[in-house]
C-alpha cells in the first residue's frame, strides 16, 4: 500500500514490504517457518479437517477410526467435566454473591424502614407543630380580635354612663319638680305604691297614651269627614253630569221623534196615494178582465170546454186562436174572390164581430 510523506517540502513514496506466498499441502503448523504469520499468504490445498479426511479416506481402517472416536469423546468429556467443575465453581461464587447481596438488601432495608420511620416520625412531629402553631396562632388572632371587640364595648360604655350622667343631671331638675307636685296633690289621688314617683310617673303615662288616643280618634274623624265630603262632592258632580248627559240625550230622542213623525206623515201620504193608484189600477185591471171575458165568451166554442173553469191566460189564448182562424178565413176568402170590395166587407164584418 502506497503513502505519502511530507518532509522538507517534497514528497516520498513508501511501500509496505511484500509478503510471502505458500502453498500448504500438510496439516498442522509448519515449524521450520521463521517468518512470522502476518507476512505469510496461505493458499491451503486441501480444505478439509484431518477426522474429515481420515473419515473419508478409502484406506481407513473400521477400528481406526473407533479408537479416534473414543479420543475425541473423552477429550470432549474431559472438556465438558472441565466446564461443569468451572460452572460449579462460579454458581458457588454467584450463591456467595447473591446471599452477600441479599444480606446486604435486607440491611439495607432496614436502615431505609428506620430511617422512613425516622423520616415519617419527624414529619409527624413537623405537622403537629404546624398544627400548633396554627391553632395557637388562629386562637391569639380570635383573642386580640375579642380583646378589640371589648375595648370598644367599654368605650361604648364608657361614653353611654357619660350621656346617662349627664341625662342624670339634666333630668334631676324634673325629678325636684315631680317632688314638689307629689306635695301639694291629695292623699287619695293616687295608688298605694312603693315609689310615689313611679305612681305619678304611670299616671302621666296613662292620661299620655289616652290623650293620644282621644286625639289620633279625632284625626281619623277629620279624615273621614274629609273623605265623606270629597265623596259627596264627586256624587254632586257625577248628579249633575248625569243630568246633562239625560238632557242631552232626551233633546236627541226628541228631535229623533220629530223626525219620525215627520217621516210617518210622509209615507202616509206616499201610502194614501199608492192606495188611490191601487184602486184606479185595480178598477182598469177589473174593466180589462171584463172585457177579456166578453171578448172570450164571443169567441167560445162548445168544443173549448166550460167558460167558468177557465183562467185569464186560456181565455187570451181562445181570443188569439179565434182571431188567427179569422185572419186564416179572411186570407182564403180573398185567394178566392178577385174583387176588393168583398175583403173589406168581410174585415169589417169580422172586426164587428169580434168587438
Amino acid at each position: 500500500m502506497a503513502a505519502k510523506v511530507k518532509s522538507s517540502g517534497s514528497y516520498r513514496l513508501e511501500l509496505e514490504a511484500q509478503k510471502q506466498s505458500v502453498f500448504v499441502t500438510q496439516l498442522g503448523e509448519r515449524e521450520d517457518e521463521e517468518l512470522p504469520e502476518e507476512d505469510v499468504n496461505k493458499y491451503p490445498i486441501v480444505k478439509e479437517s484431518a477426522g474429515k479426511l481420515i473419515e473419508t479416506g478409502l484406506n481407513t481402517l473400521q477400528k481406526t477410526l473407533l479408537l479416534k472416536r473414543e479420543v475425541e469423546v473423552e477429550k470432549v468429556s474431559g472438556e465438558l467435566q472441565q466446564k461443569r467443575n468451572e460452572f460449579q465453581k462460579r454458581m458457588e461464587l454467584c450463591e456467595k454473591k447473591r446471599v452477600e447481596i441479599q444480606r446486604k438488601q435486607q440491611q439495607m432495608k432496614e436502615r431505609v424502614n428506620k430511617f422512613d420511620k425516622f423520616i415519617k416520625e419527624t414529619e409527624a412531629k413537623r405537622r403537629r407543630a404546624i398544627h400548633k402553631y396554627q391553632t395557637e396562632l388562629k386562637l391569639k388572632e380570635q383573642k386580640q380580635i375579642e380583646y378589640e371587640q371589648l375595648l370598644e364595648q367599654l368605650a361604648e360604655l364608657k361614653q353611654r354612663h357619660k350621656r346617662l350622667c349627664e341625662k342624670l343631671q339634666k333630668y334631676k331638675k324634673f325629678e325636684d319638680y315631680l317632688m314638689k307636685v307629689l306635695d301639694g296633690i291629695p292623699e287619695n289621688y293616687l295608688e298605694v305604691n312603693d315609689s310615689m314617683l313611679r305612681s305619678i310617673m304611670d299616671r302621666h303615662r296613662t292620661l299620655s297614651a289616652t290623650n293620644k288616643t282621644l286625639k289620633q280618634r279625632i284625626g281619623n274623624m277629620y279624615d273621614k269627614v274629609d273623605e265623606n265630603n270629597q265623596t259627596l262632592e264627586e256624587l254632586k258632580y257625577t248628579h249633575d253630569q248625569k243630568i246633562l248627559v239625560i238632557n242631552k240625550q232626551l233633546s236627541e230622542l226628541q228631535s229623533l221623534q220629530e223626525e219620525r213623525l215627520d217621516a210617518n206623515a210622509e209615507l202616509e201620504e206616499m201610502l194614501f196615494n199608492e192606495i188611490s193608484g191601487f184602486r184606479d189600477q185595480s178598477e182598469i185591471l177589473g174593466r180589462i178582465k171584463m172585457a177579456i171575458h166578453n171578448i172570450a165568451a164571443k169567441c167560445w166554442k162548445k168544443h173549448d170546454g166550460p167558460m167558468d173553469s177557465m183562467e185569464l191566460v186560456e181565455k187570451l189564448d181562445l181570443i188569439m186562436l179565434f182571431t188567427m182562424e179569422k185572419i186564416a178565413v179572411e186570407r182564403m176568402v180573398r185567394l178566392e174572390t178577385p174583387g176588393t170590395t168583398l175583403r173589406k166587407g168581410s174585415r169589417g164584418s169580422a172586426q164587428g164581430e169580434i168587438i
